[in-house]
This record gives structure tokens, sequence and C-alpha cells, in this order.
């Protein structure tokens, strides 16, 4: 396996200097950014069990791949998520679809543009590719290879009343990989909702690896929603930064139910005193599918808050993973910080990871964290049973109950009926579950 993954490195610097060509009109920061992230990846490879972060992560069938850079979309259909007034952006094999997107009016204050009409925009100079890891493989790649994606910039006092949906869909084109790059700068006291949307076809193996980051000003305001249901066949690695400044406010939430192999990491660093963070999450999986969150949260600075609750529900031969990571800072006193991560099995073959950490560096602090994973309450069963309703019913309603704290945070109405519809589809006695709550 090692040799292919070194074989792979190769292949994408190979691919990156036989397009050159295609860059040659970038402007020189960016020119010397790509080139430092494709040396970047072939120094870092592809990870490892070896890795701390990575030792559940089965990389073999990925590294036996060489995911082309998608040219051009092709054809999909319309998204089942419909926001209403919302401004949308469809983007089809990493390419802007104009004639499906709808931006419409913005306010003062506000600007949306494609990534790749804004090179030239001093706002991604100052702040493209300086909130990520350095060191991370998958965000290296995209900054080498990222061709498309959206820059939203809401000036200071802006506030952003639709909410802002990105389409990422991917057509039947097999062996290819899609590098959309998000980034949103939303200065003192404004505010947005941003809803990102990965969908895909069944059967066809690709590889969709996003970055997005997130500045959050001074009292500014962003609500972000990820839904993740990419084909059965396909990858998806995804990398998000949020930065968050004093007195600011993110509300987070992700929900994954696709690909064979899925992984979300979320870095949030609270940068200023007062700022506060909530952040969920909904995994479900079924056979085949490995589904993984991992989370990083820095309170750098004292009198800040943070609240993370993660959710798994997994059947079949599947697997899932938490990694959950807060840091406290030395001086970062009041700090409020509270994690926790729950899974339910429906499966006996299904396997669950749990692993949330605090690492604290100061006193006066109030910090908590807790983890379970476990099956159905048989007890319980046994009493809806005997009130009549059959097993599969009984099953639905108390995987339903346990996953739909989850829906609750999310603020949205269209994306929470969504949401709540993608859990019904995984329930057991999906029809009857549906009319009995």
């Amino acid at each position: 396996m090692g040799q292919a993954l070194e074989q792979q490195h190769s292949v994408y610097l190979e691919e990156f200097e036989r397009r050159a060509g295609e860059r040659s009109s970038e402007p020189a920061w960016l020119s010397k950014r790509r080139q430092a992230a494709i040396e970047r990846f072939e120094r870092l490879g592809f990870p490892t069990r070896r890795q701390e972060a990575w030792r559940n992560a089965n990389m073999h069938v990925l590294g036996q791949q060489h995911f082309v850079l998608a040219q051009s979309g092709g054809t999909v259909g319309s998204s089942a998520l419909a926001v209403a007034d919302a401004i949308r952006l469809v983007f089809v094999d990493g390419r802007f679809d104009s004639a499906a997107s709808a931006l419409g009016d913005l306010p003062q204050g506000v600007s949306i543009q494609r990534l790749a009409e804004a090179w030239g925009d001093p706002l991604l100079e100052q702040y493209l590719d300086r909130q990520l890891d350095a060191e991370h493989p998958f965000a290296a790649l995209n900054t080498a290879f990222a061709a498309d994606g959206v820059v939203v910039h809401l000036k200071a006092g802006a506030v952003l009343e639709r909410p802002i949906v990105l389409d990422f869909a991917r057509s039947e084109t097999a062996g290819q990989a899609a590098y959309p790059r998000l980034l949103v700068v939303a200065e003192d006291n404004a505010e947005a909702r941003l809803v990102e949307h990965y969908r895909g076809p069944a059967d066809t193996m690709y590889l969709t690896c996003p970055v997005t980051e997130l500045v959050i000003g001074a009292n500014a305001g962003l609500e972000w929603y990820k839904i993740q249901e990419e084909g059965d066949a396909a990858f998806h690695i995804s990398c998000v930064a949020v930065d968050v400044a004093r007195d600011g406010r993110f509300n987070g939430n992700s929900v994954a139910s696709g690909g064979q192999f899925a992984r979300t990491e979320v870095f949030l660093r609270l940068n200023g005193e007062g700022a506060d963070a909530e952040l969920n999450g909904l995994y479900l999986t079924g056979d085949g599918q490995y589904s993984d969150h991992h989370t990083w949260v820095e309170h750098r600075v004292g009198h800040c808050a943070s609240r993370q609750r993660f959710k798994g529900v997994l059947d079949g031969k599947s697997e899932a993973v938490y990694d959950g990571l807060v840091n406290v800072a030395v001086g970062a006193a009041k700090t409020d910080a509270q994690q926790e991560n729950r899974n339910l099995l429906l499966s006996k073959r299904a396997l669950a990871h749990s692993n949330p950490r605090l690492e604290i560096f100061t006193d006066d602090v109030k910090a908590a964290h807790g983890s379970t994973v476990g099956e159905l309450d048989r007890d319980a069963l046994f009493y809806l049973r005997s009130r009549g309703i059959g097993q599969a019913d009984a099953q639905g309603l108390m995987t339903y109950a346990f996953a739909a704290e989850q829906l609750e945070p999310i603020r949205v109405s269209a994306v929470r009926d969504y949401v709540r519809e993608l859990l019904f589809a995984r329930l057991p006695g999906d029809e009857t579950v549906r009319e009995m709550v």
C-alpha cells in the first residue's frame, strides 16, 4: 500500500505540472501558493494509519486510484433541497452552472463572487489559505488544484437575510476529482447563513475534496450547514477552518449520510473574548460506509464558550469515527467548553470509534466531555412491542427519538425538513414511523 500511495503523489505532481498553462493568467501570489501547496503534498503524501489522526482510516482504495481534475460539468438533475428565497449557486463536477444558479439582488455591503472570477480581489490574497493547517495533505491538494468555488464578503454591519445555498453536484463521469474552495469573510457586526450541499450518483467513483474558510469578525454571526450525501462509491474529504473574533457567534451543523469514505475536519479557533461557537453533527451509515468527523476547537483567549454535540446511527457493516479535541490555552480563564458524542448501533457488524478529548493549560475553566456507544434498549423495545407496535416500527421510533435531537439546532426550516427526510430514509419501518412522528 505504501508504494501505491507514493506513486500517487508523483501522479498528482505530474498532473499539476501538465496543467501549468491553464494557470498562466493567475496572479503571482496565487502561483506561489499553489506551487508551495503541491510541494507540500509531495512531501506529506497521503496519510496512513501510522498517523494518530488517521489511525482508523483505511486509505487503501483511495491510494489505488488517480482521480484526474474534472474539466467540465456533466448533466445532473435538480437538487431536492429547496430553500425558499435562497441565493443558489450550483456547481457540477466542480464547475459553475450559471443556468441552474440564481443570485438575485444583494443588499448593500454584500458581495458574492465565483472563485474563478475573483482571483484579482485583494480579499483572496489576504485570507485564502491563511486559516488552514499548513501540514494538511488534502488541504494542500485543494489549494494546488482548486479551479472554482465561492467568495462571500460581508462588509461591517451587512446583514444577509437570504440563505446562501451552494449545491455541489457530481455527474456520472467516473474517476474525476473536484476541489471546491469556499471563502466567507464576515466583518464586524455582519450576519449570514450558508448551506453546503454535496450530492452525486449512487454507483460512480469520484473524489470531492472541498475546503471552506470562514472568518467571523467582532460581534458578527454566521450559521453554517453542511449536508453530505455523496454517492455510495464516492470519496469525500473536507476541511473547514473557522476563526471567530471577539463576541462573534458561530453555529455549525454537519450532516453526513453518503460516500464509501467520507471525512469532515473542522478547525475552530476562538480568538477574542466573548466568542461563542456551537458545532453539531449527525452521521448515518449503512453497509460499506466509513464516516469520520474530526474536530479541533482552540480556546485561545478567555471568556469564550464552545458546545459540541455529535450523534451517529450506524447500520450494516459500517464504521464511523468521532474524534474531537478541545484545547484551552494558557491564560484562557473563564472558558466554558462542552463536548458530547453518542452512537447508536443498529447492527452487530457496525463499529463506532469515539474519542472526545480535553487539553487544558489554565485554571478557572468549565469543561466536560462525554461519549457513549450502545444499542437500542431491549426493555423499551419490549414495551413498544407489547403495545402492538411491530419490531421494525419500534426500532424506527426509538432510532428517530435518538437522532431527532440533532434537528433542533438547524434554524433554516427547509434544511431541517430535508435532513429529517434523510433520517426517515435510514430508519427501520420508514413509512410507519413517518406517520407516527
